[in-house]
């Protein structure tokens, strides 16, 4: 019997989507082990990541996704699931799995000179198999309902405005894109690039962000935004009451943005950001959305790059290439 122990991590300490990206790594490491033992891999806990501090929790794997549609997904590929053994890591990066982040990366960019096979790969159905509980909650539902139903939005645009990302921005963006980018615009800048791209917006656009860690109130950046382009925007919080809004978990909140963006006619993101990236490439994984209604703005120009890449680039020459 062998002493091998299986595969895993305790938790990935960054958002939703780079949690996805570091369990893709996980499996894409076990698929791969041509060794019985090696394809075994112990789930890690689910991060709820408060930028504060102050309302991060850990959680069980199938407290937030739907574990047996998962388990599905690993017996296709040969995985096996184990329980969690008593280990102890070397440091972060082995508690959060990021050199496995790197692994499931590299899953989204080999697809990028071979889109024809991606929606077979691995990745794709991984993406597929990974079904957020919070998709069968009414919370969810409801504003799916305002959203494409009762008001109609067409376009949901990403809001990159947070704290956590102006200080990724000044601190690697600025000193690591050799070419000039528009990686961190206000509100108001990116909805300009959206009206004067898209003809067919109407007056009202679905905004995605984390909108408690933004540097102004949200009514004044509407304000703000409607003054300069007069297209209004929509938060997630303007659609349930406040003490419903207040009860989300930071997690709950981030998996509310992404599925609505996964629904949309359009989605126009930032594609230096994984949640933008991901995204294009789950569309395209789930039902086959060409690339024609992904949008970056993280380009260069008063207008949006179109994307062609289905996600699995990020420098906008790679993203917008013909």
């Amino acid at each position: 019997m062998s002493n091998q122990l299986p595969l895993g991590y305790h938790y990935n300490d960054g958002g939703i989507n780079n949690q996805k990206f570091a369990l893709l790594g996980l499996c894409a490491a076990a698929a791969k082990n041509e060794n019985s033992d090696g394809r075994e891999i112990y789930l890690p806990k689910i991060f709820s990541r408060d930028q504060h501090d102050k309302r991060s929790s850990l959680h069980e794997f199938d407290a937030i996704f739907w574990r047996d549609v998962f388990e599905s997904f690993c017996e296709r590929w040969g995985i096996v699931i184990v329980d969690m053994p008593n280990v102890s890591y070397a440091d972060r990066i082995e508690r959060g799995g990021w050199t496995l982040f790197g692994e499931g990366a590299g899953q989204l960019g080999k697809h990028y000179h071979a889109k024809a096979d991606i929606s077979a790969s691995l990745a794709a159905d991984f993406l597929r198999s990974l079904v957020p509980r919070i998709k069968s909650k009414p919370i969810f539902q409801n504003i799916c309902n305002q959203v494409f139903f009762s008001k109609g939005i067409n376009t949901v645009v990403q809001l990159r405005i947070e704290e956590d990302w102006f200080q990724y921005c000044q601190q690697n963006l600025s000193v690591t894109v050799e070419e000039k980018e528009d990686f961190y615009l206000e509100a108001h800048q990116i909805i300009q690039k959206v009206k004067s791209s898209l003809s067919d917006i109407g007056d009202t656009v679905f905004v995605v962000c984390d909108e408690r860690y933004i540097f102004a109130p949200k009514w004044e950046i509407a304000k703000r935004t409607y003054d300069e382009t007069g297209v209004s925007i929509i938060w997630k919080s303007d659609l349930i009451p406040n003490e419903d809004y207040d009860a989300l978990s930071p997690l709950d909140a981030s998996l509310i943005d992404f599925e609505i963006s996964a629904l949309a006619p359009r989605f126009v993101g930032n594609s230096r950001s994984t949640f933008a990236n991901l995204l294009c490439f789950e569309r395209f994984a789930r039902s086959f959305r060409p690339s024609g209604d992904c949008y970056i703005y993280n380009n260069i120009g008063p207008t949006l790059g179109l994307r062609t890449d289905l996600g699995t680039a990020f420098v906008p020459k790679d993203v917008c290439a013909s």
